[in-house]
This record gives C-alpha cells, sequence and structure tokens, in this order.
C-alpha cells in the first residue's frame, strides 16, 4: 500500500509543488510521513496531510523550510555544535515560521474521519 499511496502522490502533486518550489520528492516525504504520525496510510489521512503540506507550502518557502527543519534537529545537540543552531537568530526565527505555519495547517484542515463517495451520499 505504501508504494501505491507514494506513486499517487508523485503523480498528483507535481505541478503545485513546483509552482510552491518545493521538490516533489520532499512534498511527497512530507505526506507519508505526516500519514504515519496519524496511524496508517488511509485515503483519509491522504487528504488530511495533502491539505496540510499545501498550506505549509503556502506559507514559507522550500528555503526557510529546509533551514527550519535542520534548526528542529540539530538544536538540541548539546555542546558547541548544538550552540551553532541554538545561537543564530535567523534559525531560530525560520523556526519559529516553520511551527506557525504547522499550527495554520493544523487549524486549516482537521483530520478526516470519513470519505464518502458521491454515489453514498444519494
Amino acid at each position: 500500500m505504501l508504494k501505491s499511496l507514494t506513486i499517487i502522490l508523485a503523480l498528483a502533486v507535481p505541478s503545485y509543488a513546483a509552482a510552491a518550489g518545493f521538490p516533489t520528492v520532499e512534498t511527497v516525504r512530507q505526506v507519508v510521513s505526516c500519514m504515519a504520525e496519524l496511524g496508517d496510510q488511509t485515503e483519509e489521512n491522504l487528504l488530511t496531510c495533502a491539505c496540510r503540506q499545501d498550506v505549509i507550502e503556502t506559507g514559507i518557502s522550500f528555503e526557510v523550510f529546509e533551514q527550519a527543519s535542520l534548526q528542529e534537529r540539530y538544536n538540541r545537540m548539546p555542546g558547541k555544535r548544538g550552540g551553532l543552531f541554538r545561537d543564530d537568530e535567523i534559525s531560530r526565527e525560520q523556526l519559529k515560521q516553520l511551527k506557525d505555519v504547522r499550527k495554520q495547517a493544523l487549524t486549516a484542515c482537521p483530520a478526516v474521519k470519513k470519505v464518502r463517495r458521491a454515489e453514498e451520499v444519494r
């Protein structure tokens, strides 16, 4: 199932991702990771996570996203190495931007509970 969802995402996302400046591979990686956090690779989680990724991609540039992700990953590193990330004001501001846009994404895209097909509604 993972392969099929990844392929579907890769085919569905390129035009939007190219316009937003996010590489398709990164978009797919973030959506699949989000789906794993929500518990499973279901259509409901796919819709939720794709929506959240769209909000993130429209809220910040890929460059800011990339730098903020590094800051997020390495700012807890002890000693001087971690200080490079903790003490950098620009990196802290970028991390704040990423956290803010993630909060917006959570608000704008609540978890989908059930997908109903048009024929089910009638």
